[in-house]
């Protein structure tokens, strides 16, 4: 039962492309560090081996390089949403202050109707 609509990179998002390219890098990786490949390699000229050593290295950097790309990624957003996070605290300390003026002069207001009202209906 093969998929109708095979994925190809043409088909995915920036996002979804950069994971796809960062899991077959490090299953790649995988595969060059497993038992098999490097009994394999024992098998190989030296020229091979050599040739092996640099693509794992090769690899190996890519894999590096789209971890360190995601990560800046998400650095940037961290600073963005800090930046966001200071304004919003910024405006809820305004709107707080308001609150506080609003319950001070609800506070006063209460208090001047308590008089009254003992001046109007004397006990």
């Amino acid at each position: 039962m093969g998929d109708s609509n095979p994925v190809t990179p043409e088909l995915l998002s920036p996002h979804e492309l950069r994971n796809a390219m960062r899991s077959a890098l490090k299953g790649a990786l995988e595969d060059m560090d497993s038992d098999e490949f490097l009994n394999a390699l024992e098998e190989l000229t030296e020229p091979e081996r050599k040739a092996a050593a640099i693509t794992r290295g090769e690899v190996f950097r890519a894999w590096r390089r789209l971890n360190n790309q995601q990560l800046e990624e998400i650095r940037e957003l961290l600073a963005e949403n800090e930046a966001v996070l200071r304004r919003a605290t910024g405006e809820l300390t305004k709107a707080r202050a308001k609150v506080d003026e609003v319950a001070a002069f609800l506070n006063t207001a209460n208090q001047f109707l308590n008089v009254a009202a003992r001046v109007i209906s004397p006990v």
